[in-house]
């Protein structure tokens, strides 16, 4: 694929999501009451062909979420959490899910695999928490596969925190092999049918916010895995896939983030005394410009994605995940200083817009990244797989 396709590609992405904007905005105050999987909103990302975007293109894919094609698929998340950030996290965790079926799997995999998720647009959630709502955070035991007889294995386990389980066609499981090893190092992934009977979702999602996610709780009991559904050979995302999510959290953040200020923005201008106020048309002047510093570091961080500096840029992508975490924040809680009260009432954008911020940054201890960029400052040094809190296992580096 030339430049040029890419760019067209690209356009007509972004046309269509812009199509489908008004009636995404118009059934997500409903989603959020309900706590209900957008599924009306996926049937049309799917006939855009968005639910395709990580599948290689000789699938019929997007081929985007590798080495030359990272801008584009943040640029896609960016734009889509203006317009709601609960659709762009869902459909983030189904790109990477899918992504990485097809960077990990073999080409035998591929083949029996990518055309029917493809061809039907198939959703795919990635499954991998095991840090229970109610529990300590301490209170995690990994997941392994259990050995039976004749060489294959048997999944059973409890998960939490599915995104998007409850409208899935396949759950990507994060689990490993037995061993003594380190758990990364016998890490896997498995493709289990959301419809096997041996799957169970639990629903314990009564949140704050990004409640459209429904992240129900996953528990397996008993799967006889086939051996063509374990993506990867122990350790593979460690080892040999130099991708992670951070960088698209941040997408998110700085998409929800403009989603505030385009919310202050038209509120001031409908009201001729707000705008006349010189501290309110400051406001802006300041909002908008710490949202142009936090999208400068998402493009310069994807860049450096594209060009296979990966240690780099994720490290830049951490500094921008913590510019856009506190962006976020700090725009919809300033939206209200300028908007007042009325900005408030519950069928107005930015009261969800809110809840949604404030529950979404808690997906992560934004110190805990920081601890990893000040210790890459002083050690001189940076590995984009296997610090603490990283896409990975935190005693990977061992």
């Amino acid at each position: 694929m030339n430049a040029a396709d890419g760019v067209a590609d690209q356009t007509q992405r972004l046309q269509s999501i812009a199509r489908l904007a008004d009636g995404i905005r118009e059934r997500a105050a409903e989603l959020d009451e309900h706590a209900e999987f957008p599924a009306q909103t996926f049937a049309e990302l799917r006939a855009a062909g968005l639910l395709a975007l990580t599948a290689p293109r000789e699938f019929g894919g997007g081929g985007l979420w590798c080495t030359g094609h990272f801008r584009p698929y943040y640029e896609l998340l960016e734009t889509l959490a203006m317009i709601d950030s609960v659709t762009a996290q869902l459909l983030q965790v189904h790109s990477h899910a899918l992504g990485i079926v097809a960077g990990l799997a073999d080409e035998a995999q591929r083949a029996a695999l990518l055309p029917a998720i493809v061809s039907a647009g198939k959703v795919l959630a990635s499954v991998g928490s095991e840090a229970k709502p109610t529990g300590k955070l301490g209170d995690i035991a990994r997941t392994e596969l259990e050995p039976v007889d004749d060489g294959r294995y048997r999944l059973s386990c409890q998960k939490y925190f599915a995104s998007g389980s409850p409208g899935a066609d396949e759950l990507l499981i994060w689990t490993a092999v037995p061993g003594a090893s380190a758990y990364p190092e016998r890490s896997v992934c498995v493709l289990v049918p959301a419809s096997a009977p041996e799957v169970e979702l639990i629903d314990q999602w009564d949140v704050m916010g990004m409640r459209a996610t429904v992240s129900h709780s996953v528990r397996i009991e008993g799967f006889q895995v086939p051996a063509e559904r374990i993506i990867g050979e122990p350790g593979a995302w460690t080892r040999r896939d130099p991708r992670t999510f951070t960088l698209a959290f941040a997408a998110n953040h700085i998409g929800a983030a403009g989603a505030a200020l385009r919310f202050t923005e038209n509120w001031v201008r409908e009201r001729p005394d707000l705008a006349r106020s010189e501290i309110t048309r400051a406001t802006l002047g300041r909002m908008s410009s710490d949202l142009f510093a936090a999208r400068s570091a998402l493009w310069a961080s994807a860049d450096l994605w594209d060009a296979g500096a990966y240690d780099e840029a994720e490290l830049d992508s951490i500094r921008t995940l913590h510019l856009g975490k506190q962006l976020a924040l700090d725009l919809t809680q300033t939206a209200f200083d300028v908007c007042g009260a009325r900005a408030a009432f519950k069928p107005l954008e930015l009261e969800r817009l809110y809840r949604d911020v404030r529950t979404f940054s808690l997906h992560y201890r934004d110190e805990q990244y920081m601890v990893a960029v000040g210790q890459a400052m002083l050690d001189r040094e940076f590995h984009a797989k296997g610090y603490a809190g990283a896409s990975t296992f935190p005693e990977s580096r061992a």
